[in-house]
């Protein structure tokens, strides 16, 4: 592809949000209510989407491994992730479709193949292709891209005030993920962060938004505030025989 890469980045960006507004407009065609089917054609939609996004790395000058595909290991900051994903229980669960075990396994389905197609455009095309600006261009580049792709769920009617919380969140979110990436080498972590934060948001969600929901959402952010900050110091400083801070910029 000879196109810039910002200019990639932003059709990237669209892509992302098409297969949604694909599966939107069948459920309002056809005037679906369950939930449960809801989430089924969201999971279809955006399987295939799955399937476009590695047909074009595969056409791609990259390998999926130049993408991220390879292993990692476990590290401390790991922890500091799960105990912010656990904390929205205390929210409660909300009982959809009468909480049946045929809801939770195509919500599941659904938010894995969000994982992989988001993350594969976020922290795969887009992340890689503005890394040829420099690395602090692909990591804030590809968060900002991220972050503006949520505004599409005021579209949906939902509460101003959880949509912005959503949006930083997914601006935040997208910056350490895009660390991790830049830091571990690999894109498993966060497509596996990505679809557990998903499938426990949609199960604790209150239909209305309430003082310990918004709560849960602000110490969420003060969290990952803190991890992205961790991850640009053992990104861009180093220290010297003598101890003194050099600053990379990448």
């Amino acid at each position: 592809m000879k196109n810039s890469p910002i200019l990639l980045s932003i059709l990237f960006t669209v892509l992302a949000l098409v297969f949604p507004a694909i599966a939107g407009a069948i459920i309002t065609i056809k005037n679906i209510s369950s939930i449960s089917s809801i989430f089924l054609i969201q999971f279809i939609s955006t399987a295939a989407g799955v399937l476009v996004i590695f047909w074009i790395m595969k056409k791609s000058k990259f390998s999926f491994q130049n993408f991220g595909f390879r292993k990692f290991k476990a590290e401390a900051w790991m922890a500091v992730i799960v105990v912010i994903e656990l904390v929205p229980f205390l929210n409660g669960i909300t009982d959809n479709d009468g909480f049946s075990a045929q809801y939770v396994f195509i919500l599941l389905l659904f938010v894995i193949a969000v994982g992989f197609c988001e993350e594969l455009i976020f922290r795969g095309l887009i992340f890689k292709y503005l890394s040829v600006k420099g690395l602090k261009v692909a990591i804030i580049g590809s968060s900002i891209l991220f972050g503006i792709g949520h505004l599409a769920n005021l579209a949906s009617g939902q509460d101003f005030l959880m949509t912005l919380l959503q949006i930083i969140f997914a601006f935040l979110f997208g910056l350490v993920c895009a660390e991790i990436v830049a830091k571990t080498k690999s894109i498993i972590f966060p497509i596996v962060w990505h679809a557990t934060h998903d499938f426990i948001a949609f199960m604790t969600d209150k239909s209305e938004p309430n003082v310990l929901a918004v709560s849960i959402y602000v110490f969420q952010c003060i969290v990952l505030i803190g991890l992205v900050i961790y991850f640009w110091r053992a990104l861009f400083t180093k220290k010297d025989k003598s101890g003194a801070i050099i600053i990379n910029n990448g």
